[in-house]
């Protein structure tokens, strides 16, 4: 609950809820004016009452009520086959984007509201009072409502669009990685510390890691006195094995607390099982990866003879490589002054699996057009990575060799091996370390 109450509020439930907050605090106003006596209160009726007959006020409020649940039922229900449609050929993560729509959460908080407005004020009828202020109020936020219904449509239509899907799951993985950065500005990539390993946290469950609480690990490496450890080789230090989204299974390891003393090393460890929470679904507002998954998951089953639809597979390539080109340019992320925590940072590595799973199924479907803009994302990649980077996209390449002979005869795939051959040997060129795309051109000319 801990952790599912938050995470409904914030990806769902939040501003439905204010809207409907909102909307009964206006019941009540409309309340209060129906049925006060002051000079103003009734000045307010006696205008609204120009456009709000006393003898239907009544009558508005209940047709309000029953109209707005019917069309939202109705309304929802249709909508929500439509999400069903698009996410049975492209991902389940189309509902997942529907429900997290900011716009799609107001309009059911509104059409929820007014139907809950329409009935309170209902119920607070007097017999010698007529609702006049809420039925015209209803009245108005009703003439809204069918408006935004109209939009809700349009946006929905819009949303199930598969250039608008991928566009989503693209701006959520950059988000995501911006999020995640700061913790791993925070944190090492390498153990740097010698004390013993004197603690060890396994999953009691499985799901995915939900966050990583860096402040409190350092409040609970900070209270064990570390400082006072007379070789810093040897202060107590975190190792995080696990990032955030990836997938963890009962008795797997998350982490390991090195110190020197084993008791200390055991508190510092109950605190680490609250500051890395498993979830049973992945969030892809802090997870990079998951959004990445996803976009590969699209391309590979629009591109494979599931579908044959390579239309799509371009599409997810296409993010993937804008995703390789801004992760690429950052290079290691890392502070100035790091935690004495270990974290991974494995986000460019997902997204070079997900591009070598798109020659796979590329060969797989015998797409000719789809490899040959695998091969030129590679070779867009390489001309940006760093030489370990570039090292790991060689041997990518290599492997793929034979899923490339297979496809069909194709002057376009050959020509572009060709060029991918020579980007990756003219890399051996670099002057080393952090030699990039404009400095090795420059050392070519």
């Amino acid at each position: 609950m801990r952790v599912r109450v938050p995470r409904a509020l914030r990806e769902f439930a939040l501003v439905p809820i204010l809207v409907v907050v909102v909307l009964l605090v206006l019941a009540g106003v409309s309340i209060v004016g129906d049925q006060a006596h002051g000079a103003f209160f009734a000045s307010a009726r006696r205008l609204l009452g120009h456009y709000i007959g006393a003898s239907s006020a009544t009558g508005t409020l209940t047709a309000v009520a029953t109209g707005l649940v019917t069309v939202t039922s109705i309304t929802f229900s249709v909508l929500l086959l439509a999400v069903q449609q698009t996410a049975s050929s492209l991902s389940p993560v189309v509902f997942d984007q529907f429900v997290r729509r900011r716009t799609n959460q107001v309009y059911l908080g509104l059409f929820v509201g007014l139907a809950l407005y329409s009935y309170v004020v209902m119920a607070a009828v007097q017999p010698k009072t007529p609702p006049i202020i809420g039925a015209f109020f209803a009245t108005v936020l009703t003439v809204v409502a069918l408006g935004c219904l109209l939009f809700l449509v349009y946006s929905t239509i819009d949303q199930m669009r598969p250039d608008n899907v991928m566009r989503q799951l693209h701006d959520r993985a950059v988000a995501a990685h911006e999020r995640e950065g700061r913790i791993v500005a925070r944190t090492r990539r390498t153990s740097t510390s010698t004390a013993p390993v004197n603690a060890e946290l396994r999953a009691d469950t499985f799901g995915y890691v939900e966050s990583v609480d860096l402040d409190r690990i350092e409040r609970a490496m900070g209270a064990g006195g570390g400082s006072g450890v007379a070789d810093p080789g040897s202060r107590p230090e975190v190792e995080i094995l696990v990032a955030i989204g990836d997938q963890v299974v009962l008795g797997a390891l998350l982490a390991r607390v090195r110190h020197p003393d084993r008791a200390e090393a055991q508190r510092i460890c109950r605190e680490l099982a609250n500051a890395l929470p498993v979830s049973p679904a992945p969030d892809i507002d802090f997870d990079p990866s998951t959004a990445v998954r996803d976009i590969s998951n699209i391309g590979w089953t629009s591109g494979s003879t599931s579908k044959h639809n390579p239309a799509i597979a371009g599409q997810a390539l296409h993010a993937l490589r804008d995703l390789g080109a801004r992760w690429l340019i950052e290079g290691e992320r890392v502070g100035d002054e790091s935690a004495s925590v270990v974290y991974p940072d494995r986000d460019v590595e997902t997204l070079l699996e997900a591009v070598y799973s798109a020659a796979v199924v590329a060969r797989e479907s015998r797409q000719h057009q789809q490899a040959v803009r695998v091969l030129q994302t590679y070779r867009f990649l390489a001309e940006l990575a760093s030489p370990p980077l570039v090292e790991r996209i060689r041997r990518d390449v290599a492997a793929l060799q034979d899923e490339l002979d297979r496809l069909p005869a194709s002057p376009a795939v050959d020509r572009e091996r060709t060029c991918l051959d020579r980007a990756l040997a003219l890399d051996d060129l670099g002057a080393g370390p952090g030699t990039g795309r404009g400095a090795r051109r420059a050392t070519v000319s």
